[in-house]
């Protein structure tokens, strides 16, 4: 009986990941731009774990996400899709390993356990989206699970995502107290030591000392809003849900059960420490959703923690509001309209420009995204799965030269050219040379010439 209920919370976690995969998941800039540079790894099959650098060269990236998503997307001959397949794979993985270390510290639960974590909205979200922070829990849950070296190693790679992942990977290491995790952890940063001290003043370690950093004066007032913003922000994905009230009730509820850990089972202090500790480091930045991703096995592992009488009773009561949460949370996930963001849209309009430009022949052509929500009318994610097909645009600053102009767009042909917008200043009494329909909603491509 065991085993099927197993199979089952397996199925269903696979289910909630992959259900309307292709319609609702991300595909913004960053994840094109990361297609761009796993297509670069695989055709120059250059090895690095330090780089790419960002495209204003302020900061470095690790290649790390990029070795775990390239098998799949090569599968997949770099169609946007296949990362996203790749991040519902090490989501799965991501929820199995946390699912045994729960099961680990509470035996008893392990089928509420499966399925409170099988549907809870932080971990099916991240599953679903290709994005380099996204990969955290996977890291910290193995190296919380591990011991040794291996530990160590899984610690470090987690800083390869974010560095923020330096604040569970310090306390899990203080936890450990062993030479040889710390020898791991060392390993595995390694790479970004060398680097930044090859190029002074560095770029990985520099980011991490000054990203995201507040200007405004340090007051306690200002620390402890920021604090209760932070906490706030916290609740809400933790939780899914934005009413005020609730997450108010819910951050007593999360206080009470801390203070009946401190005075009737200190085994949990460890857990509890270890997912408040990266929210109080938010207070320095300007806390985005993301960052919270470090406390999440943390919370998830003290939240099941074993407990007795009125400590078991809150404790439950918070997991049910949680499951009820992301129950709730779930449909808007899987029916999310991303605007700017729409993979099935990029992949054809693509499409139908590479078509274009390689039967036309054409060596100018430009590219614009107009007469639409779209706020980026450079078109960078377009622009970055033409170069993956190998088909080479004039850059976005270099309309004034080029002798095709192809717009994605809402709007109608013939309004395309009154759109006051610079990218068509050399374009509006040109000729239209086509228009193709993508089968997405109204979307259109439409060519312009120049002459």
């Amino acid at each position: 009986m065991k085993k099927i209920g197993i199979v089952v919370i397996l199925l269903l976690a696979l289910a909630v990941r992959l259900y309307r995969l292709e319609v609702s998941s991300h595909f913004l800039s960053d994840e094109s731009r990361d297609l761009v540079n796993m297509h670069q790894i695989w055709v120059e099959k250059k090895i690095t774990l330090a780089g790419p650098i960002s495209d204003d060269r302020s900061h470095m990236f690790s290649s790390l996400t990029y070795y775990l998503l390239l098998p799949f997307a090569v599968i997949y001959d770099f169609d946007p899709l296949g990362p996203v397949v790749g991040a519902v794979f090490w989501g799965m993985m991501t929820f199995c390993a946390l699912w045994y270390l729960a099961v680990k510290i509470n035996p008893g639960w392990w089928w509420i356990t499966g399925l409170a974590l099988a549907i809870w909205y932080p971990l099916v979200e991240i599953s679903r989206w290709a994005w380099n922070p996204n990969f955290l829990p996977l890291w910290i849950t193995l190296g919380l699970l591990s011991s040794g070296l291996k530990s160590g190693l899984a610690l470090g790679l987690a800083l390869h995502h974010h560095f923020l992942a330096l604040i569970p990977a310090v306390w899990t290491l203080i936890k450990k107290r062993s030479l040889v995790t710390l020898l791991g952890f060392l390993m595995a940063v390694s790479p970004f030591v060398i680097f930044d001290l090859r190029h002074p003043p560095g770029l990985f370690w520099r980011q991490a000392v000054s990203y995201g950093q507040q200007t405004e004066k340090m007051s306690a007032k200002f620390l402890f809003e920021k604090a209760k913003v932070s906490f706030m922000g916290f609740e809400r994905l933790m939780f899914t849900t934005k009413d005020e009230a609730i997450l108010m009730i819910l951050g007593f509820g999360l206080l009470g059960l801390g203070v009946w850990d401190l005075r009737n089972n200190r085994s949990n202090l460890f857990w509890l420490v270890g997912w408040i500790l990266p929210i109080l480091a938010t207070v320095k930045f300007s806390a985005q959703w993301h960052y919270f991703l470090p406390s999440v096995p943390f919370f998830a592992v003290w939240l099941i923690g074993p407990r007795k009488r009125y400590g078991k009773l809150l404790a439950c009561f918070i997991g049910l509001v949680l499951m009820v949460g992301s129950v709730v949370g779930l449909p808007k996930l899987w029916h999310q309209e991303i605007w700017q963001g729409n993979l099935q849209l990029a992949r054809a309009a693509t499409k139908i420009m590479a078509r274009e430009i390689r039967g036309q022949k054409l060596v100018n052509a430009n590219l614009a995204v107009l007469g639409s929500p779209d706020i980026y009318p450079a078109g960078k994610k377009y622009r970055d799965l033409l170069l993956v097909q190998e088909v080479r645009l004039k850059d976005y600053v270099e309309y004034e030269i080029s002798d095709n102009l192809f717009v994605v767009t809402l709007a109608d042909a013939k309004d395309i050219q009154k759109d006051p917008a610079a990218e068509l200043l050399y374009f509006r009494k040109g000729p239209i040379a086509g228009v193709w329909q993508t089968g997405i909603d109204n979307w259109k491509v439409v060519q312009i010439n120049r002459y």
